[in-house]
């Protein structure tokens, strides 16, 4: 396990899978963690991106591809977990990065972040430490069970949703509104609140090593911040879901006008933080 070693549990956990499972979550913890979106999402009404009022102002953009995805599976070790897996598996949770990327070739994401072994790092008493496992990182697929809207701009496509954004509406400025749809369920937040507290205590852990981080170098100056993509996350049904519905409010709220223009207040300053 490549988490900080957990303690002993406040109680015997009852096993609800298997030893040997890849299931992530293999006992039963009384946990109620979030699910995205907030418990009040609700879909689109059918007619939403067929309406003239819709169709008449949106424009469309650049294709972006939200995505989510794991690592943790050491093709020279399977003995051993690692990796976000072996996060998942230390907090008895279903964790995945969700974020989104408009290269063409979408796996092109997947090298920068085995380069940056995006999550790899911890803050123990003794500082930051790197874990292993975080160099193959893997898209996982959604699996909704309703479909796109009629019309959507929103499209299941393989493994990613296939999303034309606006014309005005940046990368930067997507990403940002995503995360502020989500964010109820960012696995370093939900650490921090009563319930990931009582859920920690209940595993013997501490919640401020585990949270994850992400060490950034720019030339001679490195840096690290949290690694704020990660959230509990089921791609299997509901979750999925709740993406999609997400997905498709978000477009329709900014074509419509219902988003205020603000992404001058939405550039992230932090690979600017450190010059001088």
């Amino acid at each position: 396990m490549t988490t900080t070693d957990p303690g002993t549990p406040a109680l015997p956990l009852r096993r609800i899978q298997p030893v040997g499972s890849a299931a992530s979550v293999t006992c039963y913890v009384k946990t109620q963690w979030p699910r995205i979106g907030w418990p009040y999402i609700r879909p689109l009404p059918d007619t939403a991106f067929t309406d003239p009022a819709f169709t008449e102002r949106y424009r469309p953009g650049v294709w972006t591809y939200p995505y989510v995805a794991c690592c943790g599976v050491d093709f020279e070790r399977p003995d051993e977990s690692s990796g976000l897996k072996s996060v998942a598996d230390g907090l008895h949770m279903p964790i995945y990065k969700i974020a989104s990327t408009e290269s063409a070739d979408p796996r092109r994401r997947l090298k920068y972040l085995n380069r940056m072994r995006y999550a790899s790092h911890v803050l123990t008493p003794q500082g930051y430490r790197q874990e292993p496992g975080f160099k193959d990182w893997e898209f996982q697929q959604f699996l909704p069970d309703r479909d796109p809207l009629p019309g959507s701009p929103i499209t299941l496509d393989g493994h990613l949703f296939a999303l034309r954004r606006p014309h005005d509406l940046s990368k930067g400025a997507f990403e940002k509104l995503l995360h502020h749809r989500i964010r109820n369920a960012s696995l370093n937040s939900f650490l921090l609140t009563p319930a990931g507290r009582e859920h920690c205590d209940l595993l013997g852990l501490v919640p401020e090593q585990q949270q994850r981080w992400t060490k950034y170098k720019f030339g001679g100056t490195p840096r690290i911040d949290k690694a704020e993509e990660l959230y509990i996350f089921r791609p299997d049904g509901e979750d999925s879901d709740r993406m999609l519905i997400i997905l498709e409010r978000l477009v329709f709220d900014w074509v419509m006008g219902l988003i205020p223009r603000r992404q001058d207040a939405w550039r992230n300053p932090g690979q600017y933080s450190r010059r001088r």
